[in-house]
């Protein structure tokens, strides 16, 4: 009956079988190729190790030491972590250079977001604004990406 089994057929089977077998390791091993778990709303479900790039509006995190910011941890909001992204954006050379430089540009861009975030924080407490930057190519054009993140008192 092995000669019903096309050569085709087999030779399909087998990648798959690995890709599928290579997933499960890097889920035991704790990478989250495929992001980190989310419910309907988008919130985080539970903690993992992503790439600092890969954050999203409203993702609370902690940086790995070791990984020059590189990456991060994480977690639902309610447990705990240092930082929260209040904002994202993209953008272009021109942007960056009528500001001045890449690190007024992206303050600019985050500043009214990080203002209303300062202004709802508790009484007392003083959030500190960051920035994770990249770029990418978007259309054939060159794209800063960033994300404005706040130290999370509410942590």
């Amino acid at each position: 009956m092995a000669s019903l089994i096309r050569p085709a057929a087999r030779r399909s089977v087998a990648p798959a079988s690995v890709a599928v077998a290579a997933l499960a390791l890097l889920a035991l091993a704790g990478c989250s190729l495929l992001g980190p778990s989310r419910d309907a709303d988008g919130r985080v479900t539970e903690p993992a190790d992503i790439r600092a790039t890969a954050l999203t509006v409203g993702d609370c995190f902690s940086f790995i030491d070791g990984t020059n910011m590189a990456e991060v941890t994480v977690t639902p909001c309610a447990q705990e972590h240092t930082y929260i992204v209040i904002g994202q954006g993209e953008l272009t050379a021109a942007d960056v250079d009528s500001a001045g430089g890449l690190q007024n540009a992206v303050s600019a861009a985050c500043s009214d977001t990080f203002e209303a975030f300062k202004a709802a924080a508790a009484e007392g407490v003083k959030p500190q604004q960051e920035f994770v930057v990249s770029t990418a190519e978007v259309d054939g054009v060159e794209v800063t990406r960033y994300s404005c993140v706040a130290t999370d008192a509410a942590a």
